[in-house]
């Protein structure tokens, strides 16, 4: 015989445990956020590399420029600095907008079921 007396306390704790023991279906919410995440993530990660790269390669040209007043090399290096930390841009609108193409009509459709999901809740 049981004769203990869980308090509301105890009681969400034994909930919150049990959760993690349960296996759960990803709701589509969660889906959505996942595919976001994985049509943007690649352009973030190739774009801030790439920009990343750029501004200290310009910026080691341009203290070349202003701290030893090396005028050729600091241009040398700066110019082309520039031009890959551009890159970095347009690599980040390239990346992710292809990958926007690819994943349109999955993302599209995943949102209209959680939008008319919560239509339908907000109806009630």
């Amino acid at each position: 015989m049981n004769t203990y007396q869980a308090s509301e306390r105890d009681q969400r704790k034994a909930e919150d445990i049990r959760r993690q023991y349960v296996s759960r279906e990803e709701n589509k919410m969660e889906q959505l956020q996942k595919l976001d995440s994985k049509v943007k993530l690649p352009g973030k990660i190739v774009g801030s590399i790439l920009g990343v790269i750029g501004a200290l390669v310009m910026g080691a040209g341009m203290s070349l420029v202003m701290v030893w007043g090396n005028m050729t090399m600091g241009l040398a290096l700066s110019i082309p600095g520039l031009a890959v930390l551009l890159l970095g841009f347009l690599s980040y609108y390239l990346i992710t907008g292809s990958r926007k193409k690819k994943y349109a009509a999955e993302i599209m459709r995943l949102s209209n079921d959680v939008m008319n999901k919560e239509g339908a809740q907000n109806e009630r």
